[in-house]
């Protein structure tokens, strides 16, 4: 070869040497020049996304993941979030062996949910024992926060707060000569029952109840509500304090009418606050009354919230329901962990440990023992008119002092 043949060489070499270079740059998620490829963490979504009870949990689950991808594509991660969708069908029976397949797969550095309390009860001593955090942002049994665990959130009001504001809206603003006390068997449903009942026993009020009465909670399986509506009518009461799921608490309302209950007011928690109850009830729904510590937000004029709205409207073509935006704002405490380079397990827990951050749905802080700041914990009202829920307001609001 000559001379002139192998400078020609030496210079094809550069150049291919150049582009390789610019390649590799070009490649690298994480920017600053190196090559090395962005890590990819896993946040698991844990609850019912299929069944009956779905309508509670799909919004949530939606909200989750608009939030992972708009971070991941900003780009401005330490790391790569894929999430993970466990289908739990709402059951504590179900939960446990997808509890322990996450728990075991170090993967996964965070939890979102369990949306219900029976299933955040059956999953709750796994993920805590596996140290990885779990928020649920929809669970409100009380009894959880006494489980001592140490990895455990809850962004959201408990049934502490929400079942006393339910009775005293049944006592101060409906009036009833006495109110009735029904619920399902289900540990969230019984339990927010239990604490309505000692809060009319305790300001006087006259009540009858019926609790647990409901079989298979959640789960739609029971179709005739002959029995519990019979005890209903004796009790001659004209209010009903329901604890209880969707599946069950709409074609309850139904049968009440049809049964002669019409002139009996239905009030109902979270667990029932969503649109399957409307459709199922029908007209006889109206001017049923429900509760939930989550917000409406569609209406909001924050910057932020405007923004999630849009973004969720034009994603999925509907805007965002029961507590979308709740779940929104645990992604987003989990994307600002992730930004301030907490990325293990431990690291995560201890940075929502001290969490200061004003989300779309609310302010969140968190207690010692897990549990949302006092503070922040407020209840929201809705009203059924005309087959929609219409909102009325914070409980405080509505309800006379």
């Amino acid at each position: 070869m000559t001379r002139n043949g192998t400078l020609r060489v030496l210079a094809a070499i550069s150049v291919l040497a150049l582009v390789a270079a610019g390649c590799s740059k070009s490649n690298n998620n994480g920017g600053g020049g190196s090559s090395e490829p962005t890590k990819t963490v896993k946040i698991a979504f844990f609850g019912a996304l299929t069944g009956p009870a779905a309508g509670l949990v799909v919004p949530g689950e939606k909200a989750v993941q608009l939030a992972f991808d708009q971070a991941n594509a900003k780009g401005d991660l330490p790391v790569t979030v894929e999430v993970v969708n466990e289908d739990t069908q709402g059951s504590p029976t179900v939960i446990p062996p997808l509890a322990t397949k996450v728990a075991n797969d170090p993967s996964f550095v965070g939890i979102i949910g369990p949306n219900f309390s029976g299933e955040s009860a059956a999953a709750g001593p796994t993920w805590d024992k596996a140290a990885i955090p779990f928020v649920t942002g929809s669970a409100t049994n009380p009894t959880l926060n006494a489980n001592s665990w140490t990895h455990w959130f809850r962004a959201q009001a408990n049934d502490n707060t929400q079942a006393p504001d339910m009775a005293n809206y049944i006592a101060k603003v409906l009036k009833p000569n006495c109110a009735y006390v029904l619920s399902d068997d289900t540990t969230y449903g019984k339990g927010l029952a239990q604490i309505a009942l000692q809060t009319f026993k305790d300001a006087g009020t006259t009540v009858k109840s019926d609790l647990g009465a409901v079989a298979n909670g959640g789960t739609g399986q029971t179709k005739d509500f002959s029995s519990v509506i019979t005890k209903a009518k004796q009790s001659g009461c004209t209010a009903m304090f329901y604890g209880g799921y969707s599946p069950e608490a709409g074609p309850l309302r139904a049968q009440m009418n049809q049964q002669g209950l019409s002139n009996m007011t239905m009030v109902v928690g979270d667990g029932a606050r969503d649109d399957s109850v409307l459709s199922a009830a029908g007209a006889a729904g109206e001017g049923t009354i429900a509760s939930c510590p989550c917000g409406d937000i569609t209406a909001s004029t924050d910057p932020a919230a405007k923004a999630f709205v849009s973004d969720f409207t034009a994603k999925f073509g509907e805007a965002p329901s029961i507590y979308a935006p709740d779940y929104w704002d645990i992604a987003q405490m989990y994307i600002q962990a992730f930004k301030a380079g907490k990325t293990t397990r431990q690291d995560i827990t201890d940075f929502f440990k001290s969490i200061d951050y004003q989300g779309v749905s609310k302010h969140v802080h968190f207690q010692s023992n897990g549990e949302l700041d006092a503070a922040d914990a407020k209840i929201f009202l809705w009203k059924d008119v005309n087959k929609e829920w219409s909102y009325l307001g914070l409980s405080t609001d509505v309800i006379p002092a």
